[in-house]
């Protein structure tokens, strides 16, 4: 067995429970995992190496210990269960262990595992952003966010944050800076004296979503590729001139064509409005103002109406589909039929079996719904060629037809998509009209 405490070591709790050690598990920068009985249950312990605890360990011991008697912001965080006592200058905390379903993200990026599909890759984005929205609601930030943070179920895109002893209210000090390649400039160039808030968290977050879907670093182009990648080069590349890979105004850091393949392959695939969320937030107004990056409402709204705009062929590929003409399979071929759209304020999406409607469509909501699904489309089970809107919400809906007759769609009841319906969805601070309307893209 490695690491520091062998099979059976025993350990107090400040919640007065005794941890006592299975087996070594893995080592991290900080420190070692451990597989431990904890209260009759097994749990995981992050047990950290001398040095390892920023350079002023009690505070952190204090901030980590708050964070134990406020609970986790929701069930995405392997939140900190308990913390141990002192013990040779050094102490661990005890968390839930990862279910052996989910991967951790590296092992996406070297494509070890791959996501169901590319919706299901979007699903993962929406959790992780949501995840941090409630984080920094409550007032927290997370101070060394990074691609060693999330622990991602392909099948589902469930996701799960874990190393949340660097959390702390934000602005508030833990004495670390964060992972390099993921720091935001001003932290990088900072050199210790602009400490990690929500500012910061917010461009780790942004270089987090763009690698999901590019797999690659947004600021590692042809400038990365250099014999000899210096201390001082890598300060230049991540903090004094930092500069997106897919700049529109300076291509000096452009991506290589067959290294980037991949990347560039995505990036002329994405709708323009992600394009656009991506330019933004890795522009230089957004490097040298960290007040200017997108939040993660922004976010939100561009990833539901990507995952709405990713649609499956019938040969098994994901197509990115969009409003302005018809669509066509590259890998087979064939045109995808979409007769009908659904209409929200600003733009609308396809029609399509597997699409939803999320409560952030539909106008200002309590944050705890941002994500909650009000609708489902799918096919008839007696006739495939049928699409049909589920309501998925608690409340029912008045839906008026292009004959201006109006019926009312319970909970759980459907209607047969076709154009000129109007759907008067009932919300908690009011209604919204959705429309379904032809697709001329489709003609």
């Amino acid at each position: 067995m490695e690491g520091k405490f062998k099979k059976g070591k025993q350990i107090q709790t400040i919640n007065g429970k005794t941890v006592v050690v299975e087996e070594w598990l893995a080592e991290g920068g900080q420190g070692d995992i451990y597989r431990i009985l904890y209260g009759g249950e097994e749990k995981a312990l992050k047990w950290y190496k001398l040095g390892k605890m920023g350079k002023t360990p009690k505070a952190f011991y204090e901030n980590l210990k708050n964070n134990v008697l406020k609970g986790a912001p929701s069930d995405a965080f392997l939140w900190p269960l308990d913390i141990t006592s002192w013990e040779e200058n050094s102490f661990g905390y005890i968390m839930d262990l990862r279910p052996e379903e989910y991967h951790e993200m590296t092992e996406f990026m070297l494509a070890k595992v791959r996501f169901k599909s590319y919706r299901i890759a979007v699903d993962a984005a929406l959790n992780i952003v949501n995840a941090y929205r409630i984080l920094h609601n409550q007032g927290y930030s997370y101070q060394d966010l990074n691609d060693g943070n999330f622990f991602i179920n392909p099948e589902n895109g469930k996701v799960l944050i874990c190393d949340n002893d660097n959390v702390a209210p934000d602005n508030v000090e833990t004495g670390m800076l964060g992972k390099p390649r993921y720091m935001a400039p001003e932290i990088v160039k900072g050199k210790g004296k602009i400490k990690p808030n929500y500012y910061s968290d917010l461009f780790s977050m942004s270089v987090i979503i763009f690698i999901l879907f590019c797999l690659n670093h947004p600021l590692e182009g042809k400038r990365f590729l250099v014999p000899a990648l210096t201390p001082a080069r890598q300060e230049v590349l991540y903090g004094t001139k930092p500069l997106f890979i897919m700049d529109e105004d300076d291509k000096s850091n452009g991506p290589d064509p067959v290294i980037h393949r991949n990347s560039i392959l995505v990036w002329e695939c994405l709708p323009g409005y992600m394009k656009d969320i991506f330019l933004k937030a890795f522009s230089q107004t957004a490097m040298e103002k960290p007040g200017t990056r997108p939040r993660e409402k922004d976010w939100l709204d561009v990833l539901v109406r990507f995952r709405n705009d990713i649609v499956r062929c019938r040969c098994g590929n994901d197509v990115f589909v969009s409003e302005e003409g018809p669509c066509t399979c590259e890998k087979c071929g064939k045109k995808l039929h979409i007769p009908y759209r659904v209409q929200f304020d600003s733009y609308s999406i396809p029609a399509f079996p597997g699409n939803r409607i999320y409560r952030v469509q539909l106008g200002i909501c309590d944050e705890a719904k941002v994500l909650a699904c009000i609708a489902g489309m799918g096919v008839s089970k007696k006739d495939p060629s049928i699409l049909r809107l589920v309501n998925l919400s608690s409340k029912s809906w008045n839906v008026t037809n292009r004959e201006g007759k109006l019926v009312k769609i319970r909970p759980q009841e459907a209607i047969r998509i076709k154009d000129g319906i109007n759907l008067e969805i009932s919300t908690e601070i009011g209604t919204e009209t959705v429309k379904i309307i032809r697709n001329d893209a489709a003609k």
